[in-house]
């Protein structure tokens, strides 16, 4: 086999194991597979919801965590003469555009080039998806915005 085709080979292997490694590593029966007696811990009802990527009020960090995986970024705050902790999820959201370009150079021989572009380009915008408020480190309310509502919001 030559040293391309092995190459190509290898670089295949690694993206099918990436890609299987991405797609498990964030789901709740992961996060279960990896914390078995604290999955055990919870009341049979909190562990329905965890197997369903689902939280209630009242569950625990410990519980949340399993469900929907560890937030993007945790808030501490005061409100109603009590403290709080909310813990935002964030996902991101394609967002196609297209850019004209001039560019210009020299090239190994010397010469100078120059030329326009019409270049299609995809960035990802990150949004809130999710927030879950508690409060004495049990969730006291939480919300999730609607997939379906914000991709047809913001697809054009």
């Amino acid at each position: 086999m030559t040293t391309f085709l092995r190459t190509l080979a290898l670089l295949a292997t690694a993206t099918g194991c990436l890609a299987t490694v991405s797609c498990t590593l964030g789901t709740p029966q992961a996060r279960i597979n990896r914390n078995p007696s604290l999955y055990d811990s919870l009341p049979d009802s909190h562990r329905e919801l965890v197997n369903q990527g689902r939280i209630a009020k009242g569950m625990s960090q410990s519980a949340v965590h399993l469900a929907l995986g560890p937030p993007n970024r945790k808030i501490q705050g005061f409100r109603d003469d009590a403290s709080f902790e909310r813990w935002d999820y964030t996902r991101l959201q394609p967002h196609f555009h297209h850019s004209f370009h001039s560019y210009q150079g020299l090239s190994s021989y010397g010469d100078r080039y120059h030329g326009f572009g019409f270049f299609p380009a995809v960035g990802y915008l990150p949004y809130r998806s999710a927030s879950v408020t508690f409060r004495k480190k049990v969730v006291d309310s939480w919300e999730r915005l609607d997939p379906e509502h914000f991709s047809h919001r913001y697809s054009h």
